[in-house]
């Protein structure tokens, strides 16, 4: 498959010239698309995530070291490349700093083109291959973490035993680590590579852990098949820092998947939510482990932030909780009839053939009693979810006292409870989408109104956001959000006398310039022309 590339330049001639002369095929790029201006272009990496973004400096409304800047915060992964009419120390060292792979000067031949594929085509070629050296990723493996940090970290995310903070800051002191703050949230990345594998978990280890390294605040290792990351951050007493970490939080995991993504991982990210103690990272793991389980659920999701998927947190199971009962209920709760059907045979079957009535009915009880508490947190109780009149659910719990009777009963009763939630979790997203939209017709006029804003009011992670708007409305939400205000334009337009600057400002845009740009480019008329051309 070519590499894609974005052309941005101001001048449609000059796009328009590169984009005729230059053998793209030969040197396998493609041209995917093109912009006139910095926010164009934003929107079209948006829509397109290209692999190369080729851009101007010198543009209207959002200049290219600007488009550069924010490029590298919301796609890391994208190669950049300035092509640009200003030899200017100031820009060169704003590239560097920037990651940007070329600065070419303009004039530009067709060899200069020639050669500037060549070199992006071999680099990128370069960097897929480097992370499947095998032979290199073998020395790297024998070169791992130590083991004793390693269980460290590990004991996190699994240990069931009270440990106190200061014990936990003060080993991982020892280790080099630091846990002295009060933000943390984990998260897990499964690939769906054979488990017997470890050089392919090696390389998802190098990938992540290259990406994290750029910023503080994340600890990366391996466990098992998966790549484990706690972000951790001080919030210095601020009242307003947890909205702040959960915000930053999202963007790594964003920038990971997207590395990940270039470098061919077909991965998951199950996210936990934010605990503000050490000792309490194990919390927010389970809640990442619990978030990866819903990929059967929203098999189009690649970022599952558990937050997103429960309105509200299920209670921390108490005690120790059998594993083939944990099972039943993690079935009931992400799994299909089959799966439900499964994990309670499982739990029923031969392994307990030897429990007396009285460790079966205590089995029984637990058992109800854990359904129970998920069914509460959809909204149902044990006792209504059948339509049955006159049911005795206690009687009923009494007359099990065989495991066949239980495993015939439980299976009923969960398949039930199944069926209810996966009709709730359909209309939730009706609801969700019900939701955006009216906040959107509530807040379009405002022009610092965006992406960001609108999942703050929601509060879901941008890229579940995105996803899931753009699914069910089949438009992306920026597409969406300049549909109303050039529809709401053109009604002022027609009913109003207001001067064009007074009806961009009162439609959300900020630059009357752009509002006119984007008005032609939506209507395929300017502002003026579109009144003068309908009354």
């Amino acid at each position: 498959m070519p590499y894609s590339i974005l052309l941005v330049d101001d001048e449609s001639a000059v796009r328009e010239g590169i984009r005729s002369r230059t053998p793209w095929e030969r040197y396998n790029f493609s041209v995917v698309g093109e912009a006139g201006n910095g926010i164009e272009a934003l929107e079209l990496v948006e829509e397109l995530h290209p692999d190369v973004v080729i851009t101007d400096i010198r543009m209207p409304y959002l200049d290219g070291m600007d488009l550069i800047k924010e490029i590298r915060l919301a796609h890391p992964a994208t190669t950049l490349v300035i092509l640009s009419g200003y030899d200017e120390f100031t820009y060169a060292q704003q590239a560097m700093h920037y990651d940007v792979s070329e600065y070419v000067l303009k004039p530009v031949s067709v060899d200069d083109l020639c050669g500037l594929l060549e070199r992006l085509g071999t680099r990128l070629d370069q960097e897929i291959k480097r992370t499947q050296d095998q032979k290199r990723l073998k020395e790297v493996y024998q070169q791992a973490l130590p083991l004793i940090r390693e269980k460290f970290l590990l004991s996190l995310l699994t240990t069931t035993q009270a440990t106190s903070d200061q014990n936990l800051i003060s080993k991982a002191r020892e280790y080099g680590l630091d846990l002295e703050k009060d933000e943390f949230m984990v998260a897990l990345i499964e690939s769906d590579h054979l488990q017997n594998d470890p050089l392919q978990t090696l390389a998802m280890f190098e990938v992540v852990d290259e990406v994290c390294k750029k910023e503080e605040g994340s600890l990366v290792f391996q466990f098992e098949n998966q790549v484990a990351i706690i972000f951790s951050a001080n919030s210095h007493k601020q009242a307003h820092y947890d909205s702040v970490f959960k915000k930053q939080t999202y963007r790594k995991a964003e920038q990971v998947q997207a590395y990940l993504e270039k470098y061919n991982f077909p991965v998951v990210l199950g996210i936990g939510n934010q605990v503000h103690r050490p000792s309490a990272i194990s919390q927010s793991y389970r809640q990442a482990l619990r978030a990866l389980n819903y990929s059967s659920c929203y098999p189009e999701q690649s970022l599952l932030f558990i937050s997103d998927l429960e309105s509200e947190s299920p209670e921390e199971q108490l005690g120790a909780i059998q594993e083939l009962q944990a099972n039943v209920v993690l079935s009931v709760k992400t799994g299909n009839d089959q799966q439900v059907s499964e994990a309670v045979s499982n739990l029923f079957g031969e392994a307990l053939a030897s429990l007396s009535l009285t460790q079966i009915q205590e089995l029984v009880l637990s058992l109800a009693v854990s359904l129970q508490d998920l069914a509460h947190s959809y909204g149902h109780t044990l006792f209504t979810l059948s339509e049955d009149e006159g049911r005795n659910l206690f009687a009923e719990l009494a007359s099990l006292t065989t495991l066949g009777k239980a495993r015939r009963w439980f299976t009923h009763l969960c398949l039930e409870i199944r069926e209810k939630i996966a009709g709730q979790r359909e209309n939730s997203h009706i609801q969700f989408i019900g939701k955006a939209k009216f906040l959107i017709t509530k807040h379009f006029t405002e022009s610092g109104f965006g992406l960001e804003e609108i999942c703050e009011m929601i509060g879901v992670s941008p890229s579940y956001f995105s996803s899931t708007f753009k699914k069910e409305v089949g438009l992306s939400f920026v597409q969406y959000l300049t549909a109303m205000r050039m529809d709401r334009a053109k009604e002022l337009l027609v009913k109003t006398e207001g001067k064009t600057y007074e009806i961009a400002q009162a439609v959300g845009f900020s630059e009357p310039n752009y509002f006119s740009f984007s008005f032609k480019r939506h209507v395929g008329l300017s502002p003026s022309q579109y009144r003068q051309a309908n009354r």
